[in-house]
């Protein structure tokens, strides 16, 4: 028998919540159905990062919820983005922020504040099809869309200045633009991004997909290294975030990240010299959209070294590709100290990943080519 707080009047429409929908994409369809903007909900959830209100937006706020839409609290409960996906908490930078981090900007209140793909809206538009976002929307490693493999975005395609809108066309939600009366249309049909062999955003649309399945604690694709397991994985992912992103590690760049200066994978939507500016003092929740896409791409070249040149369809333009390409570029440019932590952590990587590692930590151990500074 349900219980609910009678002090909270019940919504006329409560559309059901999928059982892999992102808690947001239920809020924007429970406020589309009923004709009401998002904030009418609670001022909190305004206020609220998208990413803390995806994980955690506190008791109370699901027990109001749940009144409002005649449903037991537990079914909101599996939509936040911990109960989806087990493994969370492995990759240290996608926990969630502290409310006194700086966040991304958050879109208007009656705007869909989600990812959007054109071509999925395009098809529910047709089709009649109930239009939702699944859990892995709400992660700052979706970049493209899941099933189409296009990038997402939050404004208009049609005039690009306005966020879009949720409403509610008989029985289904429907996505429009207020500004310019911009609707998706039926999406020509393509292939899909999973049979196109070359370029960065097929690299990038294998790892998001990899990362989604690791969180769910399944094993992700053998493209990486063969056989390995979801928790494995994501260590490998997120220690090399940890090189990646960590000032100080490179004694030849000051406190700039190793991989700043002349690593040319990276430049694959901006230029790669302007990451440490953009992103220095940001949490991974802040960053926009194309650094994310960055740092992701090189985290996926640096996994499969020389294998990534057939993917990207280029080899790089600096340094010179090795054997042990690029390993043997990063570790003698890190101090010591931190060349030791990265060996550290790599002995509990799968052995066909850390091999050109500990050979080339091997070989500059017994030369004595580390580089070391004042600060090491």
């Amino acid at each position: 028998m349900l219980v609910y707080d009678l002090a909270v009047p019940p919504l006329p429409f409560a559309p059901r919540p999928f059982s892999d929908e992102l808690l947001l994409s239920w809020l924007c369809r429970l406020a589309a159905a009923n004709h009401v903007r998002l904030s009418g909900f609670f001022p909190e959830v305004q206020a609220m990062s998208r990413y803390r209100l995806n994980c955690d937006p506190g008791e109370e706020i699901i027990a109001r919820l749940a009144a409002m839409a005649r449903l037991p609290q537990s079914a909101l409960h599996r939509l936040l983005l911990p109960n989806q996906f087990p493994n969370l908490s492995l990759l240290s930078f996608l926990r969630v922020p502290e409310p006194s981090v700086v966040s991304s900007p958050e879109d208007p209140s009656d705007s869909i504040s989600l990812p959007f793909c054109s071509d999925c809206a395009g098809e529910g538009e047709h089709t009649h099809r109930s239009l939702y976002w699944q859990a892995e929307a709400g992660l700052f490693t979706t970049l493209l869309c899941q099933r189409h493999g296009t990038p997402v975005g939050r404004y208009c395609p049609g005039c690009n200045r306005s966020p879009l809108t949720l409403a509610w066309s008989q029985t289904h939600p429907i996505v429009r633009c207020l500004r310019c009366d911009w609707r998706p249309v039926t999406p020509p049909k393509r292939e899909p991004v999973s049979s196109n062999p070359l370029g960065s955003r097929q690299l990038l649309f294998r790892l998001q997909c990899d990362i989604v399945a690791a969180l769910r604690d399944q094993a992700p694709s053998s493209f990486w290294c063969g056989p390995i397991t979801a928790v494995q994985f994501l260590r490998v992912v997120d220690d090399l975030y940890w090189l990646l992103r960590t000032p100080g590690l490179s004694a030849l760049c000051a406190k700039k990240f190793t991989f700043t200066e002349g690593f040319s994978w990276t430049s694959s939507y901006r230029d790669s010299r302007t990451l440490f500016n953009r992103i220095q003092y940001l949490p991974f929740s802040a960053w926009d959209i194309f650094s994310r896409a960055e740092l992701l791409v090189a985290i996926a070249t640096t996994v499969l070294g020389n294998r990534a040149f057939g993917t990207l369809g280029r080899q790089p333009y600096y340094p010179e590709p090795t054997a042990c390409y690029p390993w043997d570029w990063i570790m003698p440019s890190m101090r010591k100290a931190s060349a030791q932590e990265l060996m550290r952590r790599v002995a509990k990587w799968p052995p066909a990943m850390r091999l050109p590692i500990t050979i080339t930590g091997g070989e500059l151990a017994r030369s004595g080519l580390f580089a070391t500074d004042s600060t090491s």
